[in-house]
C-alpha cells in the first residue's frame, strides 16, 4: 500500500526525465527544425504542471482526502526530478535554480487546484494529459522567437590614475583569491575570473580570459581610445568550454550570445577614476523576460565582483613595495 501510495511520485519524476532527455535530440537541421526544445514555453511552465499530475493519476483516490498531500506529492515529485537531473549530469546546481521558480510554483498551484478535479473526476480522459507537452512543444518550436538586446553596466570609483588602471584592463594580471570576493553563484557554478592574456593564434591577435573550471573565453579587441574605452567581442566559437550543463545551455545555444563587453574610464576631478564595465547581450526565445531575469541577476553580480577584485589589485601596492615600506630594504 505504502509503495503504491508513493509510486506517483515516482512515476512523475520519470516522466519528467523522458521529456528532459528528449530535448536533448537535435535534428541535422537548424534549431528551429528541433521539435523539443528546453528554451520553451512548455519545458518551463506546461512540463512541471504535468509532472505534478502525475502522482495524482497514479495514487490511490485516498490520497486526494489530504490537503497536506495534495501540495506536498507535486512538491516531491519535481524535487525528485531535479535530485536525478542533477545526478545523472543532465543539469547543474545553476540550471536546476533556473527550473526551480517555474516548477515549484507550478507544482504547489497544480495541487491545490487539480487536486479537487481529479478526485470528482470518474473518467480516465485525464491520462491525456500526459501528452500535452508532446503535442504543445513541436507546435511552439515553429512559432518564431523574439530576439532583443539588453545591456548590464556596473561602476566602481578607484583611487588611481587613468593610466594605471588602464594597463590593469587589456591583459588583466593574476586575481588572487584573496582579492575576490566569491558569492552565491559562484558556489553554484559561476566560473571566477582568474586573468587576461593577449596571445597570437594564427595570425590573429587574442585576448584569452582564463576563469575557473578550465574555462577560457577567446576575445578580440574591437575598439579602442587608450585611457577613455576598449570593448571585447567574445568568440564563443573558438573558446574553451567546460563539459557543463551551464556552459552547454547557455553559452553554446543560438538563444544567448554575448554581443559586446567594454569598459569605460572617467578621469573624475577628485583625483579617481570611475571604472564602468558594460556587457551588451542578445536573448532570442520566447520568454525573454523570464531569461533575462536571470542573466540580467547573474552579469550584474559577475561585473560588480569582478570590478570589486581590480578595485583591490590597483589600489594596493605590489607585495614588493610592501616589504620595502616594512624594512626599508628589498628582501
Amino acid at each position: 500500500m505504502k509503495f503504491t501510495q508513493y509510486s506517483g511520485i515516482v512515476l512523475g519524476a520519470l516522466y519528467g526525465l523522458i521529456f528532459r532527455m528528449l530535448c536533448n535530440w537535435e535534428t541535422l537541421s537548424d534549431k528551429y527544425d528541433r521539435p523539443y526544445s528546453l528554451y520553451s514555453i512548455t519545458f518551463i511552465w506546461i512540463l512541471p504542471i504535468v509532472v505534478s499530475i502525475v502522482p495524482f493519476l497514479f495514487a490511490p483516490k485516498q490520497l486526494l482526502n489530504s490537503k497536506k498531500k495534495q501540495i506536498a506529492f507535486p512538491m516531491f515529485s519535481v524535487l525528485l526530478f531535479f535530485l536525478i537531473a542533477l545526478s545523472s549530469g543532465l543539469e547543474d546546481w545553476l540550471c536546476l535554480l533556473i527550473l526551480a521558480f517555474p516548477f515549484l510554483i507550478s507544482a504547489g498551484i497544480t495541487g491545490l487546484t487539480m487536486g479537487y478535479f481529479i478526485k470528482k473526476s470518474k473518467s480516465k480522459k485525464l491520462f491525456s494529459l500526459l501528452f500535452l507537452p508532446f503535442l504543445l512543444n513541436p507546435f511552439e518550436a515553429r512559432l518564431p522567437n523574439q530576439a532583443k538586446t539588453y545591456q548590464v553596466a556596473t561602476e566602481i570609483c578607484i583611487d588611481a590614475s587613468p593610466q594605471e588602471v588602464w594597463k590593469h584592463l587589456i591583459e588583466v594580471p593574476e586575481i588572487r583569491k584573496e582579492e575576490y570576493k566569491k558569492g552565491f553563484y559562484q558556489y553554484i557554478g559561476v566560473p571566477r575570473p582568474i586573468k587576461s592574456e593577449l596571445h597570437h593564434i594564427e595570425g590573429q591577435l587574442y585576448r584569452i580570459g582564463y576563469f575557473t573550471g578550465g574555462l577560457k573565453l577567446y576575445e578580440t579587441i574591437s575598439k579602442s581610445d587608450s585611457l577613455n574605452y576598449v570593448s571585447f567581442q567574445i568568440h564563443i566559437d573558438k573558446s574553451e568550454l567546460r563539459d557543463l550543463p551551464t556552459d552547454k545551455h547557455l553559452l553554446k545555444s543560438n538563444y544567448f550570445a554575448f554581443e559586446e563587453i567594454s569598459y569605460h574610464l572617467t578621469d573624475m576631478e577628485t583625483g579617481q577614476v570611475k571604472l564602468a564595465l558594460h556587457c551588451r547581450y542578445s536573448l532570442e526565445s520566447k520568454m525573454n523576460g523570464y531569461a533575462n531575469f536571470w542573466a540580467e541577476s547573474i552579469i550584474q553580480d559577475f561585473e560588480k565582483r569582478l570590478l570589486e577584485a581590480l578595485k583591490i589589485k590597483i589600489e594596493s601596492p605590489p607585495l614588493t613595495e610592501k616589504k620595502l615600506t616594512l624594512s626599508g630594504k628589498p628582501y
